[in-house]
């Protein structure tokens, strides 16, 4: 009835409302924080991968918030302490942020460390308050998440597993049986595909209990299909130095087994294993080193574009308060582990989709008076930047749109709705300045590529 992509729309906006209108219910304040961390969980690829982002997620909450604390017990009465604390924290985060398993932990840590530090005003009632609200909202993003993909249209691991599996399988076969026109591209993507089984096979197999139970088979028939990925790759450039009996490979690839994978893909044929790799299929453990010469960069454009905003912020008469200065931190947490184009596309998009936001704010949302209403008009927002922005590349719009959808209509998600169009234009202009600077310093600590 509904394509793929139109069922992982509904169940978005679904999670996204339903989080809202309990959070109304229990009557907590920041109501689109729970929203967000849906929208975060839902961008994700698989229903195992979007439960270890939320699981991360929350870890990253709590280191945040424990960070907070220390700051405002040790450093409230004291500036420059405070900030030269808050930046280090900001470095160490952005460093780690390029950890495989850990590194979303840091990068929602400083995020959240940045808006409990602001918003509780040096006051520890307040910032324990802020600390425990967004605890709680974060747990009933993830709950309401996990319920609403666990109950309606549910896709768990082994099926996306099995998808990838049966793609990687027909493009390896046709391949095979006509080496003398190898098409590079397939093989290419082939590449990711295979990677992305490696992940697969890392993530909670809570409810695939075929794929849990082959668990080690299903390890040594992805990594042979890797090593004829590599032979094939080999082939395409020259490179291959033995011939291998790709009929053989190809026979065996076929009568493969989804049940029962415990038959080889390579055995008895020589040439396929061996100690030369195209592609590093495992991240192999980094030296102290080789981190720094990759994310030392980083660091410093992170460090670099968070001091002069805060510099912006104290010498010139910006309004807002705290408002600029924690946007600032959880831009400069971000935008350097992301492309430079990121910016472009994020300028575009607050300018674009943020705009037609206001538009309903000011002339839709002061009619309604039910929640009902409210729960509609975030639905049919959340659907339409869900289908509007389903291609990879504008993943970026996706996530930006939703949290300008709830972000700059929060007024009207208070206990007592508040409409007022200042606060939405301050937000925008606040992320349009810090865009600006964030494309200084990237422009300023690029790599350029010598052709």
């Amino acid at each position: 009835m509904f394509s793929a992509s139109t069922k992982e729309a509904i169940k978005a906006a679904l999670a996204i409302v339903i989080s809202i209108c309990v959070a109304l219910w229990f009557q907590w304040e920041k109501p689109y924080w729970a929203a967000i961390a849906v929208a975060v969980m839902a961008l994700n690829e698989s229903f195992a991968h979007s439960i270890n982002k939320g699981h991360n997620r929350l870890m990253g909450t709590l280191l945040g918030t424990g960070y907070a604390f220390f700051l405002i017990a040790m450093f409230s009465q004291d500036r420059f302490l405070f900030l030269m604390f808050f930046t280090l924290f900001l470095g160490t985060c952005i460093f780690m942020s390029s950890d495989e398993k850990y590194g979303y932990v840091f990068s929602i840590g400083f995020a959240v460390c940045s808006i409990i530090s602001c918003m509780g005003g040096f006051d520890n009632q307040i910032t324990f308050y802020f600390a425990v609200l967004r605890i709680q909202e974060t747990l009933l993003g993830v709950i309401t998440f996990s319920i609403v993909y666990r109950l309606i249209w549910p896709v768990n691991t082994e099926q996306n597993f099995v998808q990838r599996f049966e793609t990687s399988r027909e493009t390896l076969i046709a391949a095979m049986s006509d080496t003398d026109n190898l098409d590079i591209e397939a093989l290419e993507s082939n590449t990711a595909n295979i990677e992305k089984l490696y992940q697969l096979l890392d993530l909670p197999l809570t409810g695939s209990y075929h794929l849990k139970e082959n668990i080690h088979a299903w390890r040594l028939r992805i990594n042979e299909m890797a090593h004829i990925q590599d032979r094939l790759l080999e082939l395409a450039s020259d490179e291959l130095s033995q011939t291998l009996d790709w009929a053989a490979l190809t026979e065996k690839m076929e009568k493969l087994e989804l049940m029962a994978p415990n038959s080889s893909l390579i055995d008895d044929v020589p040439f396929v294993m061996t100690e030369k790799k195209n592609v590093s299929w495992h991240h192999e453990h980094r030296t102290f080193v080789q981190h720094l010469n990759e994310d030392g960069r980083k660091v410093l454009q992170g460090v670099s574009m968070f001091v002069t905003s805060l510099l912006v912020w104290i010498y010139l008469p910006v309004p807002g308060g705290f408002i600029f200065p924690m946007i600032a931190g959880i831009f400069s947490s971000m935008l350097p582990t992301m492309p430079p184009s990121v910016i472009k596309d994020a300028f575009f998009g607050v300018i674009g989709t943020g705009t037609v936001i206001l538009l309903q704010y000011i002339f839709i949302m002061p009619m309604m008076t039910e929640l009902w209403q409210l729960a509609l008009f975030y639905f049919i927002n959340s659907i339409v930047i869900w289908k509007v922005f389903a291609t990879p590349k504008l993943m970026v719009h996706r996530i930006l749109g939703i949290n300008l959808l709830v972000v700059l209509t929060s007024g009207a998600l208070n206990l007592t709705p508040v409409y007022q169009i200042q606060t939405p234009l301050l937000m925008l202009t606040t992320l349009l300045i810090i865009l600006m600077i964030g494309k200084l310093f990237t422009d300023l600590f690029r790599v350029k590529s010598i052709a």
